[in-house]
């Protein structure tokens, strides 16, 4: 499957809910159950939280296309290929856990997938963990995106990330590996937008995770 086919599910998918709500009605229902970290300041909520959900998935195959051109023009290829069949591998193949579920919230699953293997190949790597990727208002995105898959699912995927990568990469050897010259082609002024994103993806829709204990 290619990226562009990957887009045109997520298009069908918006779609179906711009029909139906289905998503939407759902994520109403939850507002109250929300774990007491994720804060929803703006006036809208369920808007705000579904169009989080949007941004969120269709951030998946822009990261992806981003991971596979920088690859190329760092000649890395070899080392990223992989993780970039991986990924697209989400959407084109999902278990058949992930099927059990429609619309948004299987697109939310698939990009959930893809956006932790990102993660956790850049915070397996002493270079990468410089990139934005890694900042912290991107890793509260995936955090947000665990808080509404919902427990024990999130963690069991999240273990399936971690074996992932152990079976992809040897440990701690890609550590130590200067990828420097990938990271500095993610940060060019093509993908610049891709990182401003991510980086605001909380505050663009009024969300925030506060980890302060309240009284």
């Amino acid at each position: 499957m290619s990226l562009a086919a990957v887009y045109e599910i997520i298009n069908q998918a918006k779609a179906a809910e711009l029909k139906t709500q289905n998503y939407a009605k759902w994520l109403r229902q939850q507002l109250d159950s929300l774990h007491r970290v994720i804060e929803l300041n703006g006036s809208q909520p369920v808007e705000d939280l579904i169009h989080f959900v949007i941004d969120y998935i269709e951030l998946a195959p822009r990261l992806v296309e981003c991971v596979a051109y920088c690859a190329a023009a760092s000649r890395t290829e070899k080392l990223f290929a992989p993780f970039v069949e991986k990924t697209i591998h989400y959407f084109a193949h999902p278990s058949v856990l992930v099927l059990r579920h429609t619309g948004l919230d299987c697109l939310l699953i698939m990009a959930y997938q893809s956006h932790r293997l990102v993660e956790e190949v850049y915070e397996n790597n002493r270079s990468l963990r410089n990139s934005p990727i890694c900042d912290l208002q991107a890793t509260q995105a995936n955090l947000l995106a665990h808080h509404l898959i919902g427990e024990p699912f999130a963690n069991e995927l999240d273990q399936a990330t971690h074996l992932t990568v152990r079976q992809m990469v040897s440990l701690p050897d890609f550590y130590h590996l200067d990828l420097s010259p990938f990271l500095a082609k993610t940060n060019t002024k093509r993908w610049r937008p891709l990182n401003e994103d991510w980086l605001n993806l909380l505050d663009k829709h009024h969300i925030r995770m506060s980890f302060q204990p309240r009284c």
